[in-house]
């Protein structure tokens, strides 16, 4: 099991680490900062030095639409599949509309999120391993306009997180599996999320854990993986690294690109489940 040391917020010190967690939520546009930054933090001077360079990209229309593409191959992919109506077994176990409405919203953040961390962490093994990645350009810099229109802000949405020694049983023992199927130290902030609705983690990993070794997963990571692959090469801005000086990184930086195209194909399952919110 690879043990990955994270930098919670609370127990943030160093300046850099505190600034950058603000400019990613800010960026972002949520609440949390997840584990994959948090895994960075570890080494202060990375997380500074790779934020700085991916931001603008970040927050480009054209990074925008990439994750966007990612997301969609997760979704279209598991359209096909047997998945239960979670929100008809939620309702079941007494969640009602408005309780609903918050997942609904707690998946779209991390609809929204996950692929985009999945292109950094790809384009961030490419100029790890010092090659070029990036620098296509965009046609003007972001405007706040295009921003409001192209991310929804789910700053004001806080996400509760389950604590992995601290949560129920039923979730304690979901995350217990969830940690040896990825052979991982810790639990993704995507499914602490779900964890904190132990109902809803439960209906959740009735779908997902028989998938883990279906074939049609495997593939479905795959595409999903080099898409983000291909959307990192094309960042609008240059992404470097300094010679050496952040080869400890890389064993780290890959442990996420590994990990980030099942959770996306993760939150798709949980999206398609929980469904649209009904209309009026």
């Amino acid at each position: 099991m690879k043990n990955i040391s994270l930098v919670r917020e609370p127990e943030v010190s160093d300046e850099r680490v505190k600034e950058a967690y603000r400019d990613l939520k800010e960026s972002l546009r949520v609440s949390f900062v997840d584990a994959m930054f948090q895994a960075y933090a570890a080494t202060p001077k990375f997380l500074d030095y790779a934020w700085r360079r991916l931001r603008p990209s970040m927050l480009s229309s054209p990074f925008v639409e990439q994750a966007r593409r990612v997301a969609g191959i997760a979704d279209d992919g598991v359209a096909a599949w047997s998945i239960s109506d979670h929100a008809a077994d939620l309702r079941a176990r007494n969640y009602g509309d408005a309780d609903l409405r918050k997942l609904r919203e707690i998946v779209e953040i991390f609809h929204g999120v996950l692929p985009k961390l999945a292109i950094v962490s790809q384009a961030l093994r490419t100029a790890l391993g010092g090659e070029p990645v990036g620098g296509g350009g965009v046609s003007h810099p972001p405007l706040h306009d295009d921003r409001d229109r192209l991310v929804p802000d789910f700053r004001g949405l806080q996400v509760p997180m389950a604590d992995e020694r601290e949560a129920p049983l039923r979730v304690r023992t979901a995350f217990d599996e969830m940690q040896r199927a990825a052979g991982l130290s810790f639990v993704s902030t995507t499914h602490r999320a779900l964890g904190a609705y132990p109902d809803w983690l439960e209906v959740f990993w009735s779908d997902v854990k028989p998938m883990l070794t279906d074939v049609r997963r495997r593939d479905l990571c795959n595409k999903v993986d080099a898409a983000a692959q291909e959307a990192a090469q094309q960042l609008p801005y240059p992404l470097n690294m300094p010679n050496g000086e952040f080869d400890a990184m890389k064993p780290v930086n890959d442990v996420f690109c590994s990990l980030l195209p099942g959770l996306i194909v993760d939150i798709a399952v949980a999206r398609h489940g929980l469904g649209p919110e009904p209309t009026m």
